[in-house]
């Protein structure tokens, strides 16, 4: 039985690194370039089949050369991947990223097609014991949450959108962006006096265990009427692509292993701040060694 389920998005990545943002109607030289499979729940899941995690994973894939290439790296890291819906009607979806070497940001193109597909045969005979989504395939992720009620649930709530809003309201642990809390708390930035504000807003969204991620500024959390605020690792940012995709799959293996969520929010801290340091989104996933020696220095 595999304890660990992801649900959600998958893509194929092509990655440039440039020496700061394009300007239209220009041509550059990239300075580098990776090319690996990616996706919010994909990177969850790689991570934790990496992590040595008994972990399976269900999106949707064109029979194609992209989707090929994201079965063969998952099962390279041992994750189950039986539960995959391949369409030779589907393209497998792609993104373009620009990351920008001068900051370390990312701009992401994404290109998928608004078509549903939905034939899911999910061969499972027990419950996983944790499960997380990423707010996308939202109705193969409904069907999931019918089948295993029991299962402890986390959202990846990186973007807002309806998969995130409708399944922000099922989860146990409900992990969004700053993105997604300005957006859904409609406002433009978040400064440490709307922490408590934000925080309860998002309280009408979900009544469990909210973190909001802040980047580089570390996270915020109710616990017993107290916010709590956990400082980012230091990193020299090369490239924020997969942080927040790093950081779920993170949470998730702290979930497994019985972190407390003090030592979890800084477990998955620490591997997201070392993937920034890398290019690339997936291939920037670190050994577990590293983490626990990054714990250290703090």
């Amino acid at each position: 039985m595999n304890k660990i389920l992801c649900v959600g998005h998958s893509a194929f990545d092509i990655t440039y690194l440039l020496k700061k943002f394009p300007v239209e109607n220009k041509k550059y030289q990239a300075e580098e370039r990776t090319m690996v499979s990616g996706g919010p729940a994909g990177n969850a899941a790689y991570l934790l089949g990496k992590y040595g995690e008994k972990v399976s994973y269900i999106t949707v894939l064109g029979d194609d050369s992209y989707g090929n290439e994201i079965i063969k790296d998952l099962k390279n890291v041992g994750v189950d991947t039986k539960n995959i819906v391949m369409d030779k009607k589907y393209i497998t979806p792609c993104s373009l990223i620009i990351a920008n070497g001068s900051t370390g940001s990312r701009t992401i193109i994404n290109y998928r097609e608004e078509k549903e597909i939905f034939d899911l045969k999910v061969n499972y005979k027990t419950s996983p014991k944790i499960i997380l989504y990423d707010g996308h395939e939202l109705q193969i992720a409904l069907t999931v949450n019918k089948l295993f009620p029991s299962a402890i649930s986390v959202l990846d709530a990186g973007s807002y959108k309806e998969g995130t809003l409708v399944l922000g309201k099922l989860v146990d642990y409900f992990i969004c962006s700053e993105d997604f809390a300005m957006e859904y708390c409609k406002i433009n930035k978040i400064e440490e006096k709307d922490f408590d504000y934000v925080l309860e807003k998002l309280k009408e969204l979900n009544k469990n265990t909210i973190i909001v991620t802040l980047g580089e500024r570390g996270a915020i959390m109710k616990k017993e009427d107290k916010i709590i605020k956990y400082e980012a690792f230091k990193a020299s940012a090369i490239d924020t692509t997969g942080a927040g995709d790093i950081f779920h799959g993170a949470f998730v293996y702290g979930l497994s292993n019985g972190f407390s969520i003090d030592e979890n929010i800084r477990f998955a801290s620490a591997c997201s701040a070392l993937s920034v340091e890398k290019l690339g989104g997936r291939n920037s996933i670190p050994h577990l060694e590293e983490v626990y020696k990054k714990l250290k220095e703090k």
